[in-house]
């Protein structure tokens, strides 16, 4: 079982990223679409896997979070094309980092839920946070290429994403503190994960504040917010301190 763990996950990784260099070659290529489709179709392959061995939702450590990630851009990429915004290629690029990051990660094939995690918030607050960092990713990937001579279209797309992200970021928060008060009895216990998801809430929301400002002062929000999103998600998670935080389950 570990082994066809590893495998379906290294094949979605190897099929984004044959997809991302087919769409950067040619944008909106036909071919890279369906390769692009084929990863997708793996994925909740995966998914599917890690929940049966799982017993239970995988969302519960780093590895499955990382392995659900690409999936949660599947929507938005076909509702963006809808509307002649193509993101392709960049969420290809986003989701064979993720896997690869996966890949990195320990296996943990017996993970279980440990009672902290068994609860009906579980789902909706993971997914809202898994959903808004794969969108919010996307978009700093679209704010880093906001140069030359497409750099107001990047831009565009990139608060676009950001956009619809800050909804399941603001969901996210808010279903933690509930979910919080019924686990620990408070909503809020200042947790450095706590904090760092109060941070990187606030950053967004003053990038939405800022949007009459210069691009470049746009791009460097949308950057340091995203800064903060691998503070909150990886180094808070995998950094010594997170020892004493009340999320470390979730490492």
């Amino acid at each position: 079982m570990n082994t066809l763990l590893t495998i379906l996950t290294a094949l979605s990784a190897s099929l984004f990223a044959a997809a991302g260099t087919l769409l950067l070659v040619r944008r909106g290529s036909f071919l890279g679409e369906r390769v692009l489709g084929v990863g997708l179709v793996n994925c909740v392959l995966l998914l599917a896997v890690n929940t049966w061995v799982a017993q239970a939702p995988p969302l519960g450590n780093m590895r499955h979070v990382l392995c659900v990630l690409p999936l949660m851009l599947a929507p938005v990429w076909l509702y963006l094309k809808r509307r002649g915004v193509q993101v392709g290629s960049g969420m290809a690029g986003v989701a064979t980092v993720a896997l690869i990051g996966a890949l990195c990660m320990p296996l943990q094939a017996g993970w279980r839920q440990v009672p902290a995690l068994q609860s009906a918030w579980f789902v909706p607050h993971v997914t809202s946070y898994v959903a808004a960092y794969a969108m919010l990713a996307l978009s700093a990937l679209y704010a880093v290429g906001a140069w030359g001579e497409h750099r107001l279209d990047r831009l565009a797309a990139a608060h676009m994403l950001a956009r619809l992200a800050f909804p399941f970021l603001t969901l996210g928060l808010c279903s933690g503190a509930l979910w919080a008060d019924a686990a620990w009895g408070r909503y809020w216990a200042w947790d450095i994960k706590e904090v760092w998801s109060l941070i990187t809430w606030l950053t967004y929301l003053i990038y939405f504040h800022t949007l009459e400002s210069s691009a470049g002062k746009q791009r460097a929000l949308l950057l340091l917010g995203f800064a903060a999103v691998l503070v909150t998600f990886l180094i808070v998670n995998m950094a010594p301190l997170a020892v004493d935080s009340l999320h470390s389950y979730a490492r």
